[in-house]
């Protein structure tokens, strides 16, 4: 199945590239970029093909299980003979050099997850001028050249339901916090552009702190350590990352301070599942590593010259907390997540 980005008004879309996502885009724009539609024939060429995958890091179990269903849904695709990935390990000009690798080595499609879109857009670009399509799958749209489309979840939609269940939860006041991905990444651009514009609608809301929690738990558990001390209240938590909730979660429990707390919806991680079963509060907002399949399916349409969209969307949605239920895997490992690959393909 496949998720389409919904459709504009020709008015809305832009003639050529703008500069990437900043914290002052509209959503419209947003759904306007996506909808976008490339012409993919320069590409277009027979099977086999061989697909490269520049992965930023593989370290987040989030990119562990969307390496999965990329693998998975090769798998499925006779033309597709082999799949060649490597590891950035969080530097970008280590992912520089691996993309110029993957050029070198004459893949037919690279998929990649960024650590710095901007970075990276050089080499994306080699690989665009010599034939090569570029899919983004890393959880976020990027607008680029260099960026042929996009298989992606959309942040903007992500942050700006996450904000509203909060808000709702907290009826509509008090003192929050915000844990944001990776600084620059385009997600958390957009993330923070939505958390920004709902708080317009919600002026009883105060933003105390908005921080980076780089998708870790750990790191995330040690900032808000660091933000208790600094605050002797703290009402709600905005942070639509299960991993980074879950060490949020620790520091306020541990900190004495959990029932003082509103926590948002978080994603699918196993270690937030079990803490919203426990807890019944919090919920999901869905953060799907399928997007993995679609980042193959789109990639293959691009070489068979088929036109897509700049950016081809998988929703979240949210579920609430006495729901859990249906999702959490309370024998397994927090770093587990829901999905629907089958036995033989999930990761060990």
């Amino acid at each position: 199945m496949r998720y389409r980005c919904a459709l504009v008004l020709a008015a809305l879309l832009t003639a050529g590239f703008a500069a990437p996502a900043t914290a002052q885009t509209k959503r419209d724009e947003l759904v306007a970029q996506a909808a976008e539609k490339v012409d993919t024939s320069r590409f277009k060429k027979p099977g086999p093909y061989r697909i490269g995958v520049a992965a930023g890091y593989l370290t987040n179990s989030w990119v562990v299980y969307t390496l999965a269903h990329i693998r998975y849904e090769a798998s499925l695709h006779p033309e597709i003979k082999e799949v060649i990935v490597t590891d950035a390990g969080f530097k970008p000009a280590k992912q520089v050099g691996d993309i110029e690798d993957l050029i070198n080595k004459k893949v037919d499609l690279i998929i990649y997850w960024p650590v710095d879109n901007k970075a990276i857009a050089g080499a994306l670009q080699k690989a665009v001028d010599a034939g090569i399509p570029t899919v983004n799958t890393g959880g976020g749209f990027y607008y680029s050249p260099s960026t042929t489309s996009n298989a992606y979840i959309g942040q903007w939609d992500l942050g700006e339901k996450t904000a509203r269940q909060l808000f709702k939860d907290m009826g509509g006041k008090g003192k929050i916090i915000a844990m944001l991905p990776i600084a620059g990444h385009s997600a958390t651009v957009d993330q923070k552009a939505a958390l920004d514009t709902v708080m317009k609608e919600f002026p009883g809301i105060e933003l105390l702190a908005a921080e980076h929690g780089n998708w870790n738990r750990a790191r995330a558990k040690q900032i808000t350590e660091n933000l208790l001390q600094r605050f002797p209240r703290i009402d709600g938590v905005f942070s639509p990352s299960g991993q980074m909730s879950a060490g949020l979660a620790e520091a306020f429990e541990e900190a004495g301070r959990l029932t003082e707390v509103v926590m948002s919806p978080a994603d699918e991680y196993n270690g937030w599942l079990k803490w919203v079963d426990k807890n019944k509060k919090g919920g999901i907002i869905t953060f799907p590593t399928r997007v993995g399949r679609d980042a193959v399916q789109l990639g293959l349409e691009i070489l068979a010259g088929t036109p897509v969209e700049r950016g081809r969307q998988v929703p979240s949605v949210v579920i609430p907390a006495a729901d859990v239920g249906k999702f959490v895997r309370r024998d397994a490992s927090d770093d587990v997540w829901a999905n629907e690959l089958p036995p033989d393909w999930q990761p060990k």
